[in-house]
């Protein structure tokens, strides 16, 4: 590897640790504060269009002028907001900190992939199974930790704890090389950027996965850990332990890279799709003690997850340039938004009628996501008919 995938690769696993510590420390610090499932799924949803819209500027900012400024304004959001989440304590007060947080991860996201897919264009997708294989062992790491920790700082220390953590990826960013530091690639363009002038291939991939997320957002969302207290009775310790072992579950993602060999792009994306519907409704429509839903319910990460997510990281980067990398990917996410902004409150709704109607309803979402999917994006495209690791499709 060479100087700047080390860099993006440290930032990367430093975010997933404190991604593992954040996941149930926030539902647990709104459920301790005494904050209800409708309105924290009202919480969650609140900020998901705006951050979504002003990731696209993100994207094409990143383009022009470089892709480290925004992962330094990211490290530096992330850390402000970790900070006054401790004095927030009212509903809008938790809002701003969550919008702030939101923010901050929303600016790593747009730009962490492109930046490891413009330093390693032939390996991307073997460097991102691996990427993300260690990332949610560091998250599994984090959550193992998350009890320990929350014992012994409380709520308030746990969060200055994240807070640091977010000031080291800060200073770890700024070994990052920027290629053409001084060139401009293009002159920016906010009409452009806010057209949605995407590959048609890429709008159908955009589409099918908006409704794959907001079935992930019902079922696999921010209640997952309250689930496992509402539905089983479990306690922060036990949660701990099944959320490890959920992350865990994503070590099958090293196969990503000889599966797309042996399957192709199209297949694997398929294949890896129905692990989510089969896994989601089964354990949704069927109550089985909790040492038996866990192995089901990981079925959708052990044969879907980081293998998915490869699939899908290749054909979306295998559709775009490099000029326009940023405002494509995140105009790309941007078209979920009206779908996925749903999913926290159609959550908290479903959840507070029966536990079990939220798994249900993700796995039908998948079984659509992957119909639409299927009829619409033909094994011709040129996302799956080309040598994946070329890196893009020819104009």
């Amino acid at each position: 590897m060479n100087r700047n995938v080390k860099v993006v690769f440290s930032a990367g696993l430093l975010s997933a640790f404190i991604l593992g510590i954040f996941n149930l420390l926030f539902p647990f610090y709104l459920d301790h504060i005494g904050i209800s499932l409708i309105d924290m799924g009202i919480i969650f949803s609140v900020s998901t269009l705006v951050i979504a819209f002003i990731r696209i500027l993100l994207g094409e900012y990143a383009d022009v002028y470089g892709r480290k400024k925004v992962y330094l304004a990211s490290s530096a959001l992330s850390a402000a907001a970790k900070s006054i989440f401790p004095f927030s304590t009212g509903q809008l007060e938790i809002l701003v900190s969550k919008f702030l947080s939101d923010m901050g991860d929303s600016l790593r996201f747009s730009v962490h992939n492109i930046m490891l897919y413009e330093n390693a264009k032939k390996a991307y997708a073997k460097l991102f199974s691996w990427f993300t294989v260690s990332n949610f062992i560091l998250q599994a790491l984090g959550t193992l930790a998350f009890a320990l920790l929350l014992a012994q700082f409380g709520y308030s220390g746990l969060f200055f704890l994240l807070a640091g953590v977010e000031v080291t990826k800060f200073l770890i960013l700024f070994l990052y090389r920027e290629n053409k530091k001084t060139e401009r690639r293009r002159d920016l363009s906010l009409k452009e950027a806010y057209s949605f002038k995407l590959h048609r291939d890429l709008r159908v991939l955009a589409f099918s996965s908006a409704i794959g997320a907001l079935g992930f957002g019902i079922a696999h969302g921010f209640l997952l850990p309250l689930y496992f207290v509402g539905k089983y009775g479990l306690d922060a310790s036990q949660i701990s332990v099944i959320t490890a072992i959920h992350r865990l579950s994503f070590l099958t993602t090293p196969l990503a890279d000889g599966v797309i060999r042996r399957l192709g792009l199209r297949r694997t994306y398929i294949f890896s799709t129905l692990a989510y519907a089969f896994s989601f409704l089964v354990v949704g429509l069927i109550t089985f003690p909790i040492v038996v839903f866990v192995p089901i319910f990981l079925i959708h990460d052990l044969f879907g997850g980081g293998i998915r997510m490869t699939a899908t990281n290749v054909i979306m980067q295998n559709l775009t340039d490099d000029e326009k990398r940023g405002r494509d990917i995140n105009a790309f996410n941007a078209v979920q938004t009206p779908m996925t902004i749903l999913a926290p409150s159609i959550a908290g709704f479903l959840a507070a009628a029966s536990w079990d109607y939220i798994f249900v309803a993700g796995g039908l979402l998948y079984t659509v996501s992957l119909a639409v999917f299927c009829f619409f994006l033909r094994g011709e495209s040129p996302a799956f008919t080309l040598d994946y690791e070329q890196g893009q499709v020819s104009s």
